[in-house]
């Protein structure tokens, strides 16, 4: 057995998750002016360097901007930030990824986005799009009989990915693929919340509608799974 390399992090990413904590959680609020770089350096005892390193990440990553001549001060990320400012709020488990209302957020932008794949590909469905189906669900079989969370959790992404590629629009399936980490980290919530083997079934229903060229139908299906999705995850607010 292999345990892998064991990672520990950087100063720079532990001060990058600080500053973060502190705009999420309201202490920093956006127009906030920041000290100087020597300064937070000085106030977290670490190196000016790491600061200077952390805060180019997080000007990239839109959380603050600096303003020459002026300073460094905190950005609005849900007005600026890009789909790699939300993948990062997700990895680091912050409220905004356990709060309700975001996640409400997310399900609603997959419900738009797989809606459309699923509309277009209910229209040109073919025997090539149901095997590359069917394999994914031979996938999350397997990794069910094994209660494999990651891996199934993996399998419903690849099973929703290719609902979207196999739609035609080669856009849809690209966007789908940047809201991975978030897609995977609900997906992991919600399989052990309800198991392995209920997660895998309504993997199953929704293969069966999409079988039947009923875009209406799986589109109402998703939009109940995401529902339910919701109202367990309720107690994390």
């Amino acid at each position: 057995m292999e345990i892998g390399v064991i990672e520990a992090p950087t100063v720079k990413q532990l001060f990058i998750e600080k500053i973060i904590s502190m705009i999420i959680s309201g202490e920093l609020k956006a127009g906030d002016r920041l000290p100087s770089e020597r300064e937070l350096a000085a106030q977290a005892h670490i190196s000016k360097s790491a600061v200077h390193l952390a805060m180019s990440e997080l000007e990239r990553l839109h959380f603050v901007e600096t303003r020459e001549r002026h300073g460094t001060y905190v950005c609005d990320y849900a007005r600026s930030g890009t789909i790699e400012t939300l993948n990062l709020l997700v990895r680091m488990q912050t409220p905004a990824f356990v709060d309700l209302s975001h996640m409400s957020d997310m399900l609603e932008m997959r419900t738009a986005l797989e809606g459309k794949a699923m509309e277009r590909l209910c229209e040109k469905m073919n025997e090539e799009d149901l095997a590359i189906l069917e394999a994914d669900i031979a996938q999350a079989d397997a990794a069910a009989e094994k209660k494999d969370v990651h891996a199934l959790a993996e399998a419903f992404f690849e099973f929703h990915h290719d609902i979207c590629f196999c739609s035609g629009n080669f856009i849809l399936p690209l966007l789908f693929n940047s809201f991975r980490p978030v897609t995977l980290s609900y997906w992991e919530y919600a399989i052990r919340h309800l198991g392995c083997e209920s997660c895998v079934s309504l993997l199953r229903n929704l293969y069966s509608i999409l079988k039947t060229r009923d875009a209406e139908s799986a589109k109402r299906f998703l939009e109940e799974e995401f529902s339910m999705f919701l109202d367990f995850a309720e107690p994390v607010r």
